[in-house]
């Protein structure tokens, strides 16, 4: 048997009345709340990315195929329906799905108030699958074109502000060379939370806004490309490598890791694109703002991560520190009879990643225990305008889990080695006499 194992052991189980016990129980604790801290942050973190990008991505789509001009004008001249790359879809490995939209800028009036709007006109081909996870009140917009052309979706914010229920008949005037007039009911309401969404946007019948622009069917404004399930982000190790590297990078490597894969799609689409007066742009390219906020994310997960390491890690030396001293006498008894230094620090090495081992264990309960709660029970709640969410969203990966239990284990077994020094200084003579 290993005898620095088989000594380690013995202290473990027989030191409970000590004072270095409590020291060790405190230790011990400190690194179940930081390891269930570290959890609970990164789950929530990647959650609230996840979340509001996968709004984003369901409302907008992933890149948008507009007009090649230097004008975001909602009235500008519109583009072919049936260009190269809609005819050869299924040659795009990377697209599931593309739909046309028609967008006008209008003013949506009742008999108590008005308010702008921009209307984005669909048609049957509209991705109504993702969409319904927003819908509110109501029914998507009908299959069948007469029916469709009466009806408007609106936002719950555009309800609450003019006042408009569900089935209420409204009027929306779009301006142009002669203001042209059209009453809508409203077929049903939607939620986002995203207020660059909601506040200004409301679905009604393509057919409808063509005509209004005087085009023929085959017109329309821009087109919404899907993109199949996959990682479109950089993965967290990059991102902490930028975080960290960046500065000292060079430049090539340093745009090649800033690259997410929808930057490298996008690019790659954008090419393929035979049509001069098109371009293809991410939605990270028309809210770089929003994509911007979530990476900084990224910054502030970070930090928890070195704070509660390190919390950990003093935490544990301080404890072992201690508990050395107060076995120094057990140490010079050791050596006089023939134990040698390498051996004694692996005794209290043994010990302290026991203490580690167990806290990470514990740590691991803890924290994934709150990330079910959270995620079952909604406990914690969120301001919709500041947040775009109503609870804090959990995502728990077990790679993230084994990852932070790993580097945990490294970094305090690292520390671990710096208080164990002073056991090559212990002489036995003195030691034995040590009180």
């Amino acid at each position: 048997m290993n005898f620095s194992y088989f000594i380690a052991k013995k202290i473990a189980f027989g030191a409970k009345k000590s004072f270095s016990f409590y020291i060790i129980c405190i230790s011990l604790v400190a690194i179940v709340l930081s390891v269930s801290t570290m959890i609970v942050a990164v789950s929530f973190v990647n959650g609230f990315q996840k979340e509001i990008r996968g709004k984003v991505f369901s409302f907008w789509g992933h890149i948008h195929v507009v007009p090649y001009t230097l004008g975001r004008s909602y009235n500008e001249s519109g583009i072919y329906r049936y260009p190269s790359f809609v005819k050869s879809k299924k040659a795009y490995a990377d697209i599931a799905h593309i739909q046309p939209i028609v967008t006008k800028a209008g003013l949506i009036k009742t008999p108590d108030a008005f308010d702008g709007t921009i209307v984005r006109g669909v048609d049957t081909s509209f991705y109504w699958k993702k969409f319904k996870n927003y819908l509110i009140a109501g029914e998507v917009l009908s299959n069948d074109s007469a029916a469709r052309s009466k009806q408007l979706l609106i936002s719950s914010s555009t309800a609450k502000r003019l006042s408009i229920a569900l089935g209420d008949k409204v009027l929306v005037h779009f301006p142009g060379q002669e203001i042209q007039t059209r009453a809508f009911r409203i077929a049903g309401i939607y939620e986002t939370g995203i207020e660059e969404f909601d506040k200004d946007v409301a679905i009604g019948d393509m057919q409808l806004l063509q005509s209004l622009n005087r085009w023929g069917s085959d017109t329309v404004s821009s087109f919404e490309v899907f993109l199949k399930d996959k990682p479109l982000f950089k993965n967290k190790l990059k991102a902490y490598g930028l975080l960290f590297f960046g500065g000292l990078m060079p430049e090539e490597m340093y745009v090649r890791w800033s690259e997410d894969p929808l930057d490298i799609i996008t690019q790659n689409f954008n090419e393929e694109i035979e049509e001069l007066d098109i371009e293809a742009l991410s939605v990270k390219d028309i809210y770089p703002g929003l994509f911007d906020w979530l990476e900084l994310q990224n910054m502030n997960e970070l930090i928890i991560l070195i704070l509660m390491v390190l919390v950990a890690c003093i935490n544990m030396v301080s404890a072992l520190l201690i508990f050395v001293l107060e076995r120094t006498t057990m140490v010079g008894l050791l050596k006089s009879l023939g134990a040698s230094s390498r051996s004694m620090i692996g005794v209290f090495l043994y010990y302290g990643v026991l203490v580690v081992f167990l806290g990470l264990l514990l740590g691991d309960i803890v924290g994934v225990g709150l990330c079910w709660l959270q995620a079952t029970y909604h406990i914690i709640k969120l301001p919709m305008d500041s947040y775009y969410i109503r609870y804090a969203p959990v995502s728990l990966s077990f790679w993230a889990v084994v990852i932070i239990n790993v580097g945990t284990l490294f970094f305090c077994t690292l520390a671990l080695l710096l208080p164990l020094r002073i056991i090559k200084n212990i002489s036995p003579i003195k030691a034995i006499r040590f009180d």
